[in-house]
C-alpha cells in the first residue's frame, strides 16, 4: 500500500523567517520532526510520499491509498482544507499530531481517522489495522511512551538544503506548572528521557546527512539536569571528534543562569542560542502563572550571565495577565532593551484549550467567542478572554505599539549590541561550521550586502553599517561577526512582518500610548457583559 505523508503549510509568523529566503536561499526554517517521526514507524512494505507544503505543492492527484496529516493548532485550517480537496477523490485521511492530541472533538468531523497522543505505539497499530481493512476512526495513547521505542526519525526524507535547521527532542514533559502552558497537558510533569546514545545517533545521521545546524526541541533541555550534563558531554566530544560541524540551539529555564557547569558545557559544545520563557519583567504576573523560577532574582542579570557564556538569548515574553495593568507595555520594552535581547516572540497571553488558564476564564465567565484554528500564534495580537486590569481594545493598542517598537531599527539595534557586547572576549574559538565558510559563503555575502548596504533605503544601510560597528567595539570575534550579521539578517523578516501586520516600526517612539497615565491599581470595574460588548464579541 501506498500513504502520502503532508505537513500543511504554516500562517507567516514570527518565526516563519520567510523575509530572508531570498538571502539565505533555505525555503523554510524547521523540518517537520513529527512528520519524519511517524514515517520511521512506518512498515517497510509500505511505500511512502512526503510532501511539506512549506517547500512544495501538494500533488492532490497521487495514487496513495491513504492520506496522513499532522498539524499544529495554527495549521488546522488548512489540514482541513487539505482533507477536503481529498476527500473529495475518495481518499481517506487520518490526522494526528499535537491538535488532535490536546483537542481531538475538535478536528473529528474534517477527517476520516484521529489519531490522538505519542505515536510510537498507536501509529504502527494503526497502519497494521488500516492495511489489513478493520481499522477503527479514533485511536488514542492513553499511557506516556517509553523514549527508549522511539525511532531515529525518518530526516533522510528530508531536502536538506530546504532547511534552516532539523529538530532532535531527547525528552518529553516538564516538571514546572505554567497556567497557560499545554505541555503539562500532552507530555506530562515529569521529564522522560532518551538515552544519551539514542541522542547521538540522531545527531551523528544529521550530521552525515549534511545538516549544519541542529535545535533541541524539548520544553526545556535542562529539564533533567544529570541527563544534560551527560549529553552535553557526548556532544562535546562528538563536535572534537568531527570538527564541530554542527551549530546547536535549545529551550531552557532561566534557572541555568545559575548552573556554571552546565553553561560552561554549553558553550563547550558549540551552542549558538537559547530560547528562554521569560514572559514578564513583573513579579506579580510570574507568581500568577506559576513562573516562580524567574523570581528568584534579576532577570536582566541572568540574561547577562547566560550572555557572557557567548551564547545569545531568544525570550519568550507575554502581555495580559491578571496583574498586567497599561504600564506593562513600557514595562515590556525597558525590560528587554536593558536585557539586550534583540529576538522575542512577544504575544498576547492566549488561554489555550484544556490548559489550567483555560479553566479558570471558564469559571469565572471570561472566555471569549474566539475560533482557535484562526489563531496566528507568535507576533499576532489574539485575544481570546476579558483581561482584568485593561479592556481588550487596550491590550490590542498597547500590544501593537510594544511589538512595533521592539523591531523599530534602532531599538533592535541597540539591543543586539548589549547582547554582543557581553560576549566574553576569547571564550569562542572559531568553528569550522560558520555561514561564512561553507560553498555558499560568496552567494550569502552578496546578498546580505546587497540588501542592507547596496540599497537606496539609507535608514537600513545606516542601521546595518553601525550595529555591526558597535558589536565589535571593544573585541573583534568571528562569533560576534557571525552573530551580529545573523540576527540583522533575521531583522529583515521581522520588519517586514510587523509591517504587513501592524504598521511601520518606524512610526512609533519609545514611549508607550499609556506612558502618561497613571498605572492602574484595582480591577477594571466595567461589568464583564458590557467590556464583551464594548470589545464586539460573545462569551463562550
Amino acid at each position: 500500500m501506498k500513504i502520502a505523508y503532508i505537513h500543511p503549510i504554516f500562517p507567516d509568523t514570527l518565526w516563519s523567517f520567510r523575509g530572508i529566503r531570498a538571502i539565505t536561499g533555505v525555503k523554510t526554517a524547521f523540518a517537520p520532526l513529527g512528520l519524519a517521526t511517524a514515517i520511521a514507524l512506518t512498515p517497510d512494505d509500505w511505500e511512502i510520499e512526503v510532501w511539506d507544503e512549506e517547500i512544495e505543492a501538494i500533488d492532490f492527484d497521487t495514487d496513495a491509498d491513504l492520506i496522513a496529516l499532522t498539524a499544529f493548532n495554527v495549521q488546522a485550517r488548512r489540514a482541513y482544507q487539505i482533507a477536503a480537496e481529498f476527500k473529495k477523490r475518495g481518499k481517506p485521511v487520518v490526522l494526528g499530531g499535537p491538535y488532535a492530541s490536546l483537542c481531538p472533538d475538535r478536528v473529528r468531523p474534517y477527517v476520516d481517522i484521529v489519531v490522538s497522543g505519542e505515536c510510537e505505539y498507536i501509529w504502527p497499530e494503526f497502519l497494521n489495522d488500516f492495511k489489513n481493512g478493520r481499522h477503527k476512526d479514533f485511536y488514542r495513547q492513553e499511557e506516556k511512551v517509553d523514549m527508549a521505542d522511539s525511532p531515529v526519525p525518518a530526516f533522510e526524507r528530508f531536502d536538506v538544503a530546504a532547511y534552516q535547521a532539523f529538530y532532535v527532542q531527547t525528552t518529553r514533559g516538564c516538571p514546572f506548572d505554567c497556567e497557560f502552558c499545554d505541555i503539562i497537558i500532552t507530555d506530562g510533569r515529569v521529564p522522560r528521557v532518551k538515552s544519551v546514545e539514542q541522542v547521538m545517533t540522531e545527531v551523528d545521521k544529521l550530521r552525515r546527512l549534511g545538516v549544519k545546524y541542529v535545535t533541541f526541541s524539548d520544553a526545556n533541555y535542562i529539564a533533567n539536569t544529570k541527563f544534560a550534563k551527560d549529553l552535553t558531554h557526548a556532544l562535546i566530544e562528538f563536535q572534537k571528534a568531527h570538527d564541530y560541524p554542527l551549530t546547536l540551539a535549545c529551550e531552557a529555564t532561566l534557572n541555568l543562569a545559575g548552573k556554571d557547569e552546565m553553561l560552561s558545557l554549553m558553550q563547550a559544545a558549540n551552542f549558538e542560542t537559547i530560547f528562554v520563557g521569560i514572559e514578564s519583567p513583573r513579579k506579580s504576573s510570574l507568581l500568577e502563572t506559576n513562573k516562580r523560577q524567574n523570581t528568584h532574582g534579576s532577570i536582566v542579570e541572568d540574561v547577562h550571565k547566560i550572555q557572557s557564556y557567548n551564547i545569545v538569548v531568544i525570550a519568550g515574553m507575554i502581555v495580559g495577565f491578571d496583574h498586567d495593568d497599561k504600564g506593562i507595555f513600557q514595562e515590556q520594552f525597558d525590560f528587554l532593551m536593558e536585557a539586550g535581547i534583540p529576538f522575542t516572540t512577544c504575544g498576547i497571553l492566549v488561554a489555550i484549550e484544556k490548559t489550567p488558564l483555560y479553566y479558570r476564564m471558564q469559571r469565572e465567565g471570561r472566555l471569549l467567542e474566539y475560533d482557535y484554528e484562526k489563531q496566528k500564534a507568535h507576533g499576532a495580537a489574539d485575544v481570546n478572554f476579558i483581561p482584568k486590569l485593561m479592556s481588550v481594545e487596550e491590550v490590542k493598542r498597547g500590544y501593537n505599539w510594544l511589538i512595533r517598537a521592539l523591531y523599530a531599527y534602532d531599538n533592535y539595534s541597540k539591543r543586539l549590541v548589549t547582547a554582543l557586547q557581553n560576549f566574553t572576549p576569547g571564550l569562542t574559538r572559531f568553528r569550522q561550521n560558520n555561514p561564512f565558510t561553507t560553498k555558499k559563503t560568496p552567494r550569502l555575502l552578496f546578498n546580505i550586502a546587497r540588501h542592507f548596504i547596496f540599497t537606496r533605503d539609507k535608514r537600513r544601510r545606516r542601521f546595518f553599517l553601525r550595529t555591526l560597528r558597535e558589536s565589535m567595539r571593544g573585541h573583534f570575534s568571528v562569533r560576534k561577526f557571525v552573530e551580529a550579521t545573523s540576527f540583522m539578517t533575521l531583522h529583515k523578516h521581522f520588519h517586514e512582518y510587523i509591517s504587513k501586520t501592524h504598521g511601520d516600526p518606524e512610526t512609533v517612539g519609545p514611549r508607550s500610548p499609556f506612558y502618561h497615565e497613571e498605572r492602574t491599581t484595582e480591577a477594571v470595574t466595567l461589568p464583564a457583559e458590557e467590556q464583551v460588548e464594548k470589545a464586539g464579541v460573545t462569551t463562550a
